[in-house]
């Protein structure tokens, strides 16, 4: 059973986020102050936290750039009053969050979020006992090396702390390696995403991504844009 752990100032909200998701058959844990929920998000190992954005003292933004830098990569869904403008959608991906949700939400909406975060977490778990196990390329004589049993990214011997999804498009673009990759490819494949998702998710991780594995490039070598098309990594690289 997944547990989903729900942070939220609004007690209302976390009970009826609660509910839709246990009748559904998942586990639920709850805070309703932000700092609690990152301990509790340390310390109880959650699936998924759903986060909410505008919380006082310490909001859903801080959560995730706090929570992001100390290496945890759990999948986070952003359900907030915010509203669902695409410059709040950018900003809370930007900092590592994985989905995004307005309210007031739709609770079948939120089940199949829900759904399909864990299905790409399992698949992500999948490539790594398998497909991958024991896997390393390296690249530049060391400066980049992908480490696809410890699903890590290291640039000069120093992991740069991708979360899942940022991880998995390096891992996609570069099987792929040689042919320039859509972005409605890239959310199948990458985001499993059974239907026509926003593709400037692509663009703002591919820009995220890039700022960590090749932070002092003048040009990008890595992640590359075809424009009109979509993204690609070098073939052959040395």
């Amino acid at each position: 059973m997944a547990k989903i752990l729900i942070i939220d100032d609004e007690p209302e909200i976390v009970a009826s986020v609660s509910d839709v998701l246990t009748s559904f058959g998942f586990e639920t844990i709850s805070s309703t102050d932000g700092k609690i929920g990152l301990k509790m998000a340390k310390e109880q190992f959650p699936d998924i936290i759903i986060l909410d954005w505008m919380m006082k003292d310490y909001n859903g933004l801080q959560f995730t750039e706090d929570f992001r830098a100390a290496g945890y990569t759990t999948p986070i869904l952003f359900l907030t009053a915010r509203g669902d403008l695409p410059v709040y959608q950018i900003e809370a991906l930007r900092l590592g969050a994985d989905e995004y949700m307005a309210k007031p939400f739709d609770p079948s909406l939120l089940v199949a979020r829900v759904k399909n975060l864990l299905k790409r977490s399992t698949n992500e778990d999948s490539s790594k006992t398998t497909e991958n196990t024991g896997s390393k390329h390296v690249y530049g004589g060391g400066e980049l090396v992908i480490d696809f049993d410890a699903m890590q990214v290291f640039v000069n011997g120093v992991s740069c702390d991708l979360t899942s999804n940022e991880f998995k498009l390096v891992q996609y673009l570069e099987n792929n390696a040689g042919r320039v990759c859509t972005r409605d490819e890239l959310l199948t494949k990458v985001w499993n995403y059974a239907f026509s998702g926003d593709v400037r998710t692509v663009d703002v991780t591919v820009r995220r991504t890039r700022k960590k594995i090749e932070p002092n490039q003048p040009k990008y070598k890595y992640i590359l844009t075809r424009r009109g098309s979509g993204y690609y990594f070098p073939k052959d690289l040395t």
